[in-house]
């Protein structure tokens, strides 16, 4: 059943993330260092030249980054193994043109009270941005703060290729905060961007992701839009993963944007599976120009073990969540999707379902609803699609990612 898949995935506990040993050297530019034992460090890793680095870094601090880019030098981070309780990868000073390609990333406990996981990558104003293969787990996502870029080929934003486990915004010690797979802040009317072919699977109750995918306040253009297709989502539950309240999804475009020009828009997610989210699957909630097609979204409403989640509602819904006017939030579409949805108590349009949200899905046509009853087992289903997808294309997602050691 669901449980024994989630045996399959290897999904792993915090706990056994503590310590791992080095596996590779570094390379600095074109200088080559002898691997000796994972850098941990109480400052982190400064890049201030561009070139390619390899190599293992611990940070032991929650303050502590494993790695920052101070220059604005193309710089290529390969096959690097990054461990650390804080942030893992830093690019905030502007103006960085990243590649972070085959690496691997471990979120640890953090090192205070009140803390939550850092980031596998938080970036400001970056000019280029690919992100492709990567394996992460742990840790609180990417956040990605305004843009710097044209938006040309080489000076936009690519997310492909990357597998994650457990999104994870706990603080130590209890609370939390919200933290996504992938979230654009305010990165406005930027083409060419792509983000697709990413695993994200997240655990009951060792995650606590908010939207899988969160764009807010960001844009494409009209010739251009966001591009979110072809990402295999599992997993967005509160926690504990019985609690009632919970507001994240697979993906939401959102933002208090209050003209046409800082809302989310343009926008384009087809392809896209999201499998067992509560909430929801897909929602519109801010911006303009917004069409979700051909994605499927599946959920059962239970927990691997058969218990039934107290936090669902509906698959899919357009609403007016800042209340904008109708020059602010328009053009919206929800169609030819594949939807199962359970929710105990409606019959949107079978028993015990809701797969459009009930007055908040005008501009909802064509969508088709799979027969009841939905169960663990078609979850199950998504899983094997979702991989004879990878087959048929040939697609290789992140490194086969080292065994987590104990200390």
């Amino acid at each position: 059943m669901f449980a024994s898949l989630l045996s399959a995935l290897q999904l792993q506990p915090l706990a056994w993330l503590l310590s791992a040993p080095a596996r590779r050297g570094l390379v600095l530019g074109s200088c080559l260092l002898p691997a000796t034992s994972p850098l941990a460090r109480t400052t982190p890793f400064l890049i201030t030249h561009g070139g390619t680095y390899t190599g293992t870094f611990r940070s032991t601090s929650s303050d502590v980054p494993c790695v920052r880019i101070l220059t604005t030098e193309p710089v290529v981070l390969e096959q690097c193994v990054l461990y650390g309780p804080g942030n893992l990868i830093e690019a905030e000073q502007g103006r960085a043109r990243l590649t972070i390609t085959h690496c691997q990333a471990f979120g640890l406990l953090p090192t205070e009270d009140g803390r939550p996981p850092g980031r596998f990558l938080s970036a400001n104003q970056p000019t280029a941005l690919r992100v492709e293969h990567n394996y992460l787990e742990q840790t609180a996502g990417m956040y990605i703060y305004q843009w710097s870029g044209s938006g040309a080929a080489d000076q936009t934003l690519t997310v492909r290729y990357n597998e994650a486990r457990n999104i994870d915004g706990r603080k130590r010690g209890g609370g939390e905060i919200l933290v996504q797979f992938l979230q654009l802040n305010t990165v406005i009317g930027l083409p060419n961007v792509e983000i697709a072919w990413n695993q994200v699977v997240n655990e009951p109750n060792r995650s606590r992701v908010e939207d899988n995918i969160s764009l807010f306040n960001s844009s494409g253009t009209p010739t251009s839009p966001i591009r979110v297709h072809d990402n295999y989502v599992q997993g967005a539950y509160p926690f504990p993963a019985l609690a009632k309240g919970f507001s994240g999804t697979g993906m939401t475009t959102d933002g208090d944007g209050s003209t046409p020009t800082t809302t989310t828009a343009y926008v384009e997610a087809y392809d896209n599976q999201f499998v067992s989210t509560c909430n929801a699957a897909m929602n519109i909630a801010a911006g303009h120009h917004i069409r979700y097609h051909h994605n499927r979204l599946v959920t059962s409403g239970q927990l691997p073990n058969g218990t039934q989640l107290n936090a669902t509602y509906a698959a899919a819904s357009i609403f007016n969540s800042y209340k904008k006017p109708d020059s602010v939030f328009f053009a919206h579409r929800i169609e030819a999707n594949v939807i199962g949805y359970a929710k105990t108590g409606y019959r949107v349009p079978l028993a015990d379902r809701h797969d459009l949200s009930t007055g908040a899905c005008a501009a909802c046509p064509g969508n088709v609803s799979l027969p009841n009853p939905i169960t663990l087992a078609t979850e199950q289903g998504e899983w094997a699609y979702w991989q004879r997808k990878l087959q048929q294309k040939k697609i290789s997602l992140a490194t086969t990612p080292l065994a987590a050691q104990a200390p």
